[in-house]
């Protein structure tokens, strides 16, 4: 869990966050057939942990961006193995899933529809230059932040895709948390 009195850094975070996840994923899995693991208030404790150091620190928008685009990244990676590394196919699966999110957030302040414009983002970084990349990702992550509800709003997006990259990293592995451990390890700084 990260250190409230340190500024916990957004890669390792994610990670963290990633692993935690997968874990939980692959310890339910075999067991649980008919949905997600059960909350995971440690992995929920480590996150908000995080998110009040950066806002201590005063780089909660920058640091939760990071955090964001880092697990965003891995989640559209994992989903790209998945489908075979078909581009075709990972465009495809985006725009149905996505529709799918959307239509199921109908209450006042929805983080999938969010989420997948920053997914939209990510899937298109290599047909944009850089700094319209992080234009277009800061306005999508930005705008869904809150004033006086950033930790909170930056702590959904974040979960939302802990949640959707742990599942599908937890896949890949075939539910192995030492193959999950040994992955996320090696990612780590």
């Amino acid at each position: 869990m990260p250190d409230a009195t340190t500024r916990p850094e957004p890669r390792a975070t994610a990670f963290l966050l990633i692993k935690m996840t997968a874990h939980g994923e692959a310890a339910h899995r075999p067991q649980d057939e008919q949905g997600s693991p059960p909350a995971d208030f440690e992995m929920s404790r480590a996150l908000t942990a995080a998110l009040q150091a950066w806002h201590t620190a005063g780089t909660l928008r920058e640091d939760s961006l990071l955090l964001t685009e880092w697990l965003a990244t891995e989640w559209c990676g994992y989903r790209l193995q998945q489908l075979g590394q078909d581009q075709d196919r990972f465009e495809r699966w985006l725009r149905d899933f996505g529709d799918q999110v959307c239509a199921q957030q109908r209450h006042a302040h929805p983080a999938g529809p969010t989420a997948m414009e920053i997914t939209s983002v990510i899937a298109a970084r290599s047909q944009t230059t850089a700094a319209d990349h992080l234009t277009r990702l800061a306005v999508a992550y930005l705008g869904y932040l809150r004033p006086g509800h950033e930790v909170q709003d930056a702590r959904e997006i974040a979960l939302t895709f802990a949640l959707w990259a742990g599942e599908a990293l937890s896949a890949l592995m075939h539910h192995d948390t030492e193959r999950i451990s040994g992955y996320t390890a090696a990612r780590t700084p």
